[in-house]
């Protein structure tokens, strides 16, 4: 083995201690950035899929009351991250990228609707900002993460 493989095998092997708060999680649970975004184009992609299926149905079913239409585009637009990611732990495409979101204290506990309100709101205000600080932190958590409670593991 090259030095360079055994400093990346140190690397991974290697655990990170968030020491203010005593919790330790291991390289190899955290996903990396591009995996991160890869699961945001996965929800964008299905939230254009849904928006344009049930626009389609609206037009054909004519007459929908603006309240409904109302409902609908406040769900897909704002309610879809936070209720998926504090009831099952993540979005369908966090799903499918084998990701989960959980709570920094107690990883085994998916983080509140407050929390992930919040979480989402920071992330939508800072947009690409927040996605591109999971480099510089130890344990890849953006600012929304920080900024929640939550950290991003690997299933």
């Amino acid at each position: 083995m090259e030095n360079a493989d055994i400093l990346e095998k140190d690397r991974e092997d290697s655990i990170y201690n968030l020491k203010e708060q005593g919790i330790q999680f291991n390289l190899s649970q955290l996903p990396s950035l591009v995996v991160r975004i890869k699961a945001f184009f996965i929800d964008l992609l299905i939230l254009l899929m849904v928006f344009a299926t049930v626009s389609i149905l609206i037009d054909m079913i004519g007459n929908v009351p603006s309240i409904v239409k109302g409902c609908i585009a406040v769900f897909m637009l704002y309610l879809y991250d936070p209720i998926l990611t504090s009831f099952t732990g993540g979005t369908i495409g966090h799903k499918l990228m084998k990701l989960k979101i959980k709570q920094l204290q107690d990883p085994e506990k998916n983080i509140s609707l407050l929390a992930a309100l919040l979480r989402f709101f920071i992330k939508g205000m800072l947009g690409w900002i927040s996605f591109f600080t999971v480099t510089g932190n130890v344990n890849k958590r953006a600012i929304h993460d920080l900024a929640s409670g939550s950290i991003m593991l690997k299933k």
